[in-house]
Order: C-alpha cells, then sequence, then structure tokens
C-alpha cells in the first residue's frame, strides 16, 4: 500500500493545470488548439479522488486528532499563506492606485482576510491589480480549491466514524457518492434552467466533490479487492468514463475516474520515488496563477515568442516550487513529524 505512484500523479495534474491555465488566461490562439488535451477539471478532480485515500491514511495513522490536524496543517498552510501575503504586499507595486491608497482601501484587506480563511471567493483580486488582464481579474485563481480540501479534512473524521459505526462500511460510502452526485447535478440543472451564477457556483462547491473524495476512502477500506482486480477495475474505468463522456453524463465519472486513477498509481514501480527529491506539485499548483498573470500584465505573450514565454514560466513555477518545498514545506513538515515523539 506503501508503495504507489501517487507523487508523480499529483506532479502530473499539477502540471496539467498549469498548462491548462496557460491557454486559458493567455489567450494566444496558436495555444488553443491544445485546450482539449489539458483539461484542469480532471486534473482538480484527480486530486480530489488521491486525497480521499492519502487523507484517510493520515488520518488512520495518526494517534490523536489533534496530531491529524497538526500534520494536516503542517502541509497545507505555510506554503499557502506566503503566497497570500506575498501577493498581498508585492502586488501593490504593480497595482494602479497609489501605495497610501493602496494600503488604506478596505479591500485590500479583505482579500487578505478573506483568502487566509480560504474563502477566496469572496474577494479574489486586489485593488488595481491585474486590470488590463480582465474585469474583476482574480490574483490566484486556483487558491478555490483549497477551501473544499479544508473541509474534507474537516468532515473526514465523521465520515470514518459513520464508517466504521458498521458493518457493511460500503452502505456509507455509496450513500455518500449518491448524494453528492445528485447535488453536483441537480445545482448544474438548476444553474443552467434560470441561467444563474450562485446557483452554478455552488454546483463547484464541497458537496459536489464528495463523490472523488469518498472513492479514495474507499481505497483504504477495500485496498485489498482492488489490488486482486486492478486491472479488471482500470478496464471498468476506462470504458465507463469514455461512454459517459460520450452520453454527457457524470454519474459513474467519479468513480470511473478513481478506478484509472488508482490502478495506474500501483501499476509502475518504477515511478515509486519520484518524489525522493522533493514533492514540488502543490507548490507548482498554488503559485503558478499569478506567474502567469504577471506575464501577461507585462504583455509578454504579445511582445514575444508564446512558446518561448511558455518555456520560461513554466522554468519559474518550477524553480519557485523547488524553493517553497525546501525552504518553506519541508521545514514545517518534518517540525511536525518531530512532534509526533
Amino acid at each position: 500500500m506503501k508503495q504507489n505512484n501517487f507523487d508523480f500523479l499529483r506532479f502530473y495534474f499539477a502540471f496539467i493545470v498549469v498548462i491548462g491555465h496557460l491557454i486559458e488566461l493567455s489567450k494566444v490562439a496558436d495555444f488553443q488548439k491544445f485546450s482539449p488535451y489539458f483539461d484542469t477539471a480532471i486534473s482538480v478532480n484527480g486530486f480530489f479522488c488521491i486525497s480521499g485515500f492519502l487523507i484517510t491514511r493520515s488520518y488512520i495513522n495518526s494517534v490523536s486528532l489533534k496530531i491529524y490536524f497538526a500534520k494536516r496543517a503542517a502541509r497545507l498552510l505555510p506554503a499557502y499563506i506566503f503566497v497570500v501575503v506575498l501577493c498581498f504586499l508585492f502586488l501593490s507595486i504593480i497595482s494602479t492606485f497609489s501605495f497610501s491608497e493602496y494600503f488604506t482601501n478596505p479591500l485590500t484587506y479583505k482579500y487578505l482576510a478573506s483568502n487566509l480563511v480560504f474563502l477566496n471567493f469572496i474577494e479574489p483580486s486586489l485593488p488595481g491589480v491585474f486590470l488590463t488582464n480582465g474585469v474583476e481579474y482574480p490574483v490566484n485563481g486556483s487558491l478555490w480549491t483549497l477551501k473544499v480540501e479544508v473541509s474534507f479534512y474537516l468532515i473526514l473524521p465523521f465520515i470514518i466514524l459513520l464508517v466504521n459505526k458498521i458493518k457493511q462500511k460500503y452502505f456509507v460510502l455509496i450513500g455518500i457518492y449518491l448524494l453528492s452526485v445528485t447535488y453536483q447535478h441537480l445545482f448544474t440543472w438548476l444553474s443552467e434552467v434560470y441561467n444563474n451564477h450562485t446557483l452554478r457556483m455552488l454546483s463547484h462547491q464541497l458537496p459536489a466533490f464528495l463523490s472523488y473524495f469518498v472513492c479514495g476512502i474507499g481505497l483504504h477500506y477495500y485496498f485489498d479487492l482492488f489490488n486482486r482486480n486492478k486491472f479488471k477495475i482500470f478496464i471498468f474505468g476506462l470504458i465507463s468514463i469514455i461512454i459517459e463522456h460520450k452520453l454527457g453524463l457524470q454519474i459513474v465519472t467519479p468513480l470511473a475516474l478513481s478506478a484509472i486513477i488508482f490502478s495506474f498509481a500501483y501499476s509502475f514501480k518504477a515511478l515509486n520515488s519520484f518524489a525522493k527529491h522533493g514533492d514540488i506539485s502543490y507548490g507548482i499548483y498554488i503559485y503558478h496563477f499569478p506567474i502567469i498573470n504577471l506575464a501577461i500584465y507585462f504583455g509578454l505573450f504579445v511582445k514575444f515568442n508564446p512558446y518561448i514565454i511558455t518555456t520560461i514560466i513554466i522554468s519559474i513555477v518550477l524553480f519557485v516550487s523547488t524553493l517553497s518545498w525546501y525552504f518553506i514545506e519541508k521545514p514545517f513538515l518534518n517540525k511536525a513529524h518531530s512532534n509526533r515523539y
């Protein structure tokens, strides 16, 4: 169970998100043909599948609830707080507001406060920042998923408590899965019928993603069954996801995507040590959006060859993420690990 390719998969999904956002945000015409191959939604859902399994293991292996939350905080908070505060301070340089106007504007602190508590949707923009990129342009559009991730951390102990109360654990998991899928489809349908932005936003909140997360929980409890039927499960996932894509449905898609991801994760031993020199996938995910925004703000995609600019951006993202791992993330994780003893 410990030997897997999840580190590689998280890096891969993070990289897909970076390219997908480069294509979407830069609006470079020549990039748009690549858009179908870099689906950020699939990558985000893939993160949630993996998170369900890994966070369940983290919780089960924690000697107390306090230790569990300390480990989660050590993994998530240091780099997250750093990127929010860094954008709050550094982007004042390019704001159309003067320093005094910027740092006395209530919206500046609304951005800081709401983002620090994972409520990015309350104020995703900073005053006078990236106005040329678009109306009410988000500083870091990737941060919305962290709210969902934190919610997973909070509700997982209750889900595990409920699962452990009955012998047929799959009843609870299936029930949560069906409720999640129903929620997602209901609010998506309502948002289309009434053309309502609020309903559309609600369709992308925590309950909608529980179907992916609960598949990861299920892998923990039924790992032996999965391992014995890995190839069959992969085929089921592949066929199911193709059929539902053709039909425009997403009923078994969370289960099918999970089946593909988990089958891959336990099939290639050569990738087991992918992150032995550092796990930079989280850094890639949370740092790339502001970096792309800066490139757009300075008109780099227009002034220079967009493929060269893309290569430079990816290189910067990898470099910043590596620095973040060694100087921010890893020290806190090491401290959290040592405190367990």
